[in-house]
């Protein structure tokens, strides 16, 4: 029965969320939901460590005299799990410790007598009983995380645990990383224990518990039912765009005077008067998606004629690593790994180009020197969203001096397609978005220059993690290696396809 099955913190969390959501996890086979998304275990690499080193080697900088608990993946590793951690708690390993012996348990598994188990991320000695944090990748907490946070100081007050603190280990972005696996100072402690108990832990479970013995909950959508669920089938919600992401949606002009737009009586912006807007580039959003076509306004053309040639288009990626890898760098510093750019010294006469950073070790430089070489002479060089690059040139143009001045020569050429786009043009399919995924999808749909996918990897920045981790054989780096390359080529195409297209004042 659904009644006897131990609940953990996703099932708290789900319940929470959406008790519908709850209701079905516990009563509905799995073969009646839609499947769930492809697990992105790579050769026993996550993917989603992207932006942090391995998490038992920072956290042993911390508490270096810790025993790691193995995620439990099934239900006879749980009993172990359980039995391991009440082992070392019985045998005393964090009683009469002091706060600076660095003893813990990472992972420490408990089950309460409500039937409510919890993995807690860090089980540390204090001076007057045990401290319980969560660890988290990143410099602020959640609401989400003191919820969880209360609940395992709960289970584990039920447990019989004395709890003298609790609260997050977050990043500290003051962190300069020295090399050699040295991660100590990496996080800073924030205290939660003060707050807890506005969060009724003991009534969430009773309602977790009388949910799931009830009927089924009715159907109540919301922007949550967008989000990966495997029951949207089984609700009878189609995994359709919501309002705000539709080509007529009202919030294209802005949020505010969607809102103003609204109390007019207006559903969308197809009965939405050009004279009811404040300018001229909402006029132009509004009468592209009245028209259903594409508008470029003849500006864009001059514009873009006055320019010389050669010509560059460029693109740039960055990773930002919550454990920075390369001595000298901090938690989340924008670290950029590669650049593709497109050389035209007339318009029949293209030539590619680029840089993909290798792991030997921290790439500013040769990222820097390299783009200087590509670069160096004169000529427009294109970019969307140029304020991106012009930040990391003056950023590389800070940490190497001697390359600092061909750096900034190249800032002053930077022309952004972002800003002339913004002032003449406009495309249904943008929904309102400006990101340049969504002006790519919408201005040059068959370049695909807003995907990228590598053995079900959809993010370059994890792409290229996972390249630096030397569990890849050769030939499987080369095809990650060459899978980055061909992305990078193919936004740069898009670019220059655009330019093409606004040039001539047509549309794709």
């Amino acid at each position: 029965m659904p009644s006897t099955t131990p609940l953990t913190q996703d099932d708290l969390t789900r319940w929470r969320a959406c008790p519908r959501r709850h209701w079905l996890q516990r009563h509905v086979a799995p073969s009646e939901s839609a499947p769930p998304a492809p697990c992105a275990l790579i050769n026993g690499f996550d993917p989603h460590f992207t932006d942090r080193a391995p998490t038992d080697q920072t956290l042993r900088a911390t508490f270096p005299e810790a025993v790691c608990i193995a995620p439990p993946p099934d239900e006879e590793s749980w009993a172990k799990a359980i039995a391991d951690t009440r082992a070392c708690l019985a045998q005393g390993w964090l009683a009469g410790a002091r706060q600076d012996d660095g003893r813990a348990i990472l992972g420490a598994c408990l089950e309460s007598n409500e039937g409510v188990r919890v993995q807690i991320d860090v089980l540390a000695a204090g001076e007057h009983g045990l401290r319980l944090f969560k660890v988290r990748h990143a410099t602020v907490g959640t609401d989400a995380d003191v919820d969880l946070v209360a609940l395992w100081t709960h289970v584990a007050a039920r447990c019989g645990l004395r709890v003298q603190s609790a609260g997050l280990m977050l990043i500290d972005t003051d962190f300069v990383y020295p090399g050699l696996g040295c991660y100590a100072g990496l996080y800073r402690e924030v205290e939660l224990m003060p707050v807890l108990g506005s969060r009724p832990v003991a009534q969430w479970l009773v309602g977790v518990r009388a949910s799931e013995r009830g009927p089924e909950p009715p159907v109540a959508e919301s922007d949550a039912c967008q989000a990966p669920c495997p029951f949207l089938r089984h609700c009878g919600i189609p995994s359709r765009r919501v309002e705000r992401e539709q080509a007529t949606s009202l919030n294209i002009v802005g949020r505010e005077l969607a809102a103003t737009l609204r109390e007019r009586g207006h559903i969308n912006v197809m009965s939405v008067a050009l004279d009811e807007l404040p300018d001229q580039r909402r006029r132009r959003a509004v009468r592209a998606v009245q028209q259903g076509r594409c508008i470029v306004e003849p500006e864009a053309s001059t514009l873009l004629r006055a320019l010389p040639y050669p010509r560059y288009t460029l693109r740039m990626d960055t990773i930002g690593f919550a454990h920075p890898i390369w001595p000298g760098t901090r938690p989340y510093q924008i670290m950029p790994f590669q650049w593709t750019c497109d050389a035209q010294a007339a318009p029949a006469q293209l030539q590619q180009h680029a840089f993909l950073a290798t792991e030997q070790g921290d790439p500013r430089r040769a990222f820097a020197q390299s783009l200087i070489d590509m670069l160096c002479g004169s000529g427009p060089i294109f970019a969307y969203n140029a304020g991106f690059e012009r930040n990391r040139i003056k950023e590389l143009a800070l940490a190497f001096d001697d390359l600092a001045g061909a750096l900034h020569a190249l800032d002053t050429r930077i022309v952004d397609l972002f800003q002339l786009a913004r002032a003449h043009a406009y495309h249904p399919d943008m929904c309102g978005s400006w990101s340049f995924h969504s002006f790519v999808r919408a201005f040059a749909p068959q370049s695909n220059a807003d995907r990228f996918e590598w053995r079900g990897i959809t993010e370059a920045q994890e792409a290229f993690a996972l390249s630096l981790q030397g569990s890849l054989s050769r030939d499987a780096l080369d095809s990650l290696r060459q899978a980055l390359l061909a992305y990078g080529q193919r936004q740069t195409e898009a670019l220059r396809l655009i330019v093409h297209l606004f040039e001539s004042s047509a549309c794709a």
